[in-house]
């Protein structure tokens, strides 16, 4: 059944591919992963649709890191503090999590809140920014439970972003399925290298975003942006 739904899909992106009336499936938003602000200029270059700045990762103060880059580009910023739990380097409880974030969403034009620290969420939007609301997983959900957690992330956030792990082709065809029927928008990804592919698959079927790098991957699997967008030019 899974294998049958996505060839119908994929059908639909050949439509677009050959002129049909199919959304194009190339007009990726591509976001740059960054966690060294010193690269900054090179990053600015590609000129991506938008910058994830990673908090976690940064040796030096955030905030005073994320000024500069704002100072330094009109390109959409994305604030992402992210917890040792779900792949980053940070170990703080939610108030020190809202402590680091409040202060620099003014500076950033979205900011990724994980389900733990969803508290903070209003605070956090009542500064004009958009919520990701995200949830990454080294499990692989089923379908009713990946529709669970889009439920939870949209109640306090404006784009979910669901990264799981899929262990065989059914799951990975699952989750496609899954991305290309939701309400929109949506960002799906995968953890890992095994099924990188997908990173430049489900922006095809509906997912909002693929992340990518510049230098130094953020986290396994990414491709350069150099790379996805010669994917996204042979698909055209």
């Amino acid at each position: 059944m899974v294998w049958q739904e996505v060839a119908l899909i994929l059908g639909g992106c050949g439509q677009a591919l050959s002129g049909g009336a199919a959304t194009s499936p190339v007009d990726m938003k591509i976001v740059v992963s960054v966690e060294d602000t010193g690269s900054i200029d090179e990053v600015i270059k590609y000129s991506p649709t938008f910058i994830e700045l990673r908090l976690d990762r940064m040796a030096d103060d955030p905030l005073d890191q994320v000024r500069a880059v704002r100072e330094q580009t009109a390109i959409p910023l994305i604030a992402t503090l992210r917890s040792r739990e779900e792949g980053g380097d940070f170990v703080g409880g939610a108030d020190l999590w809202a402590r680091i974030v409040n202060p620099i969403a003014k500076y950033v034009d979205l900011v990724d809140i994980e389900a733990r620290y969803r508290d903070h969420a209003p605070a956090i939007k009542s500064q004009g920014v958009q919520i990701i609301a995200s949830l990454h997983t080294n499990e692989m959900p089923s379908p009713s439970e990946l529709r669970e957690i889009e439920g939870m992330l949209r109640s306090y956030g404006d784009i979910p972003k669901i990264v799981v792990k899929p262990r065989t082709p059914d799951d990975l065809l699952a989750l496609i399925a899954f991305t290309h029927h939701a309400q929109k928008p949506i960002c799906t990804s995968v953890m890992g290298s095994e099924f990188r592919y997908a990173r430049a698959i489900l922006p095809l079927l509906g997912s909002e975003f693929t992340f990518c790098h510049a230098g130094t991957p953020t986290a396994g699997g990414q491709y350069h942006i150099r790379e996805m967008r010669q994917i996204a030019d042979l698909m055209k």
